[in-house]
């Protein structure tokens, strides 16, 4: 496939001064609303919020879900509720948006929560005069893959119509403590295989541990130019091969697995497979329309307008200590 550039409107071509990006903030705490808190990486950007001395403000439908919920102010609402967003955003000096879906059972649902969502979180922030820190994913760049890859890169463009001061961030696959998503891969090196997906060259990606993810949705906020889309890699420039991915959390656990080639067929066939038991059963689907092409996509490494390029944010944690950092939760947790 080939990959789509980011859109001239969301580019950069002279970055800012330092000082220029700046808000000239209130005395006292910085005010931040955040949405997506009960997320994985929601929590883990309240978490780092808090701890910096940020009053905080969060949407939820289920305020118990919060796992911060006693240190913030709750917002009881959903992404449908305008009234809800301009509460969440009054006297905002930044809004994160964190909320979306990444599994749906229709397409519609991507576009009903991942882009009107992301149109109305815009609005209020632009109505609140806060700046905006808008969570999107390295799937954007092949909108085609997949629907969610759609709605992502769609949820860029509403973003943009919006206006007023906005950046918008493409992180790429992210793990670590909390992540259920990804405790089969650990249990399956665990059990001695790494499979990884049978292309030619081998495919890499950007993998970032949770809490640097947080950390570049902060720096976006403090130092990052508006009015453009920025790529979020990881320690490596390079990224990282499944093959790498699976020895170095090989190494960390213990195992030497085996190295598993998995062709597309064979994943396509279990993808299919799942996702009729779970349709029939009535159960929400654990795997998205699409995502086989996803995981054969050769190059998800962040490349394009990367926000390490544009603010001082860097990555803080290597892959084998944040993998070892996760398996040790599973772990405590009785997990893994």
């Amino acid at each position: 496939m080939s990959t789509a550039p980011l859109p001239e409107t969301f580019r950069k071509t002279k970055k800012p001064r330092a000082a220029s990006l700046r808000r000239a903030f209130r005395t006292g705490p910085v005010k931040a609303a955040v949405t997506g808190g009960t997320g994985f990486v929601g929590a883990a950007l309240i978490d780092l919020l808090l701890e910096q001395g940020w009053d905080v403000a969060a949407l939820a439908r289920d305020p118990a879900r919060l796992p911060a919920a006693k240190d913030v102010r709750i917002v009881k609402g959903a992404l449908e509720d305008e009234t809800a967003l301009a509460e969440l955003a009054a006297g905002a000096d930044v809004f994160f948006h964190l909320a979306g879906l990444t599994h749906a059972r229709a397409r519609e649902d991507y576009a009903r929560v991942n882009v009107e969502g992301a149109a109305k979180a815009a609005r209020a922030a632009k109505d609140a005069n806060a700046r905006l820190v808008h969570a999107s994913s390295m799937s954007a760049r092949q909108p085609q893959v997949s629907p969610y890859a759609k709605s992502k890169f769609d949820s860029e463009t509403a973003v943009a119509r919006a206006g007023g001061d906005w950046r918008a961030l493409r992180l790429p696959a992210i793990y670590g403590p909390r992540d259920m998503v990804t405790l089969p891969f650990f249990k399956l090196v665990k059990a001695g295989f790494a499979l990884a997906p049978k292309t030619d060259p081998a495919a890499r990606a950007s993998i970032l541990y949770v809490e640097d993810a947080a950390g570049a949705m902060l720096a976006a906020a403090e130092g990052a130019a508006p009015g453009a889309v920025y790529e979020v890699g990881d320690e490596r420039e390079e990224g990282h091969s499944w093959r790498e991915i699976g020895e170095i959390l090989g190494e960390v656990l213990g195992k030497h697995p085996r190295a598993i080639a998995v062709p597309r067929p064979a994943i396509a066939a279990y993808h299919g497979a799942t996702r009729a038991v779970e349709s029939a059963l009535g159960k929400g689907p654990s795997v998205r329309e699409g995502q086989v092409n996803e995981f054969f996509h050769p190059d998800w490494t962040a490349r394009e307008n990367l926000l390490s390029e544009a603010s001082g944010w860097r990555p803080k944690t290597p892959l084998k200590e944040g993998f070892a950092k996760t398996a040790r939760w599973y772990q405590e947790h009785g997990l893994l």
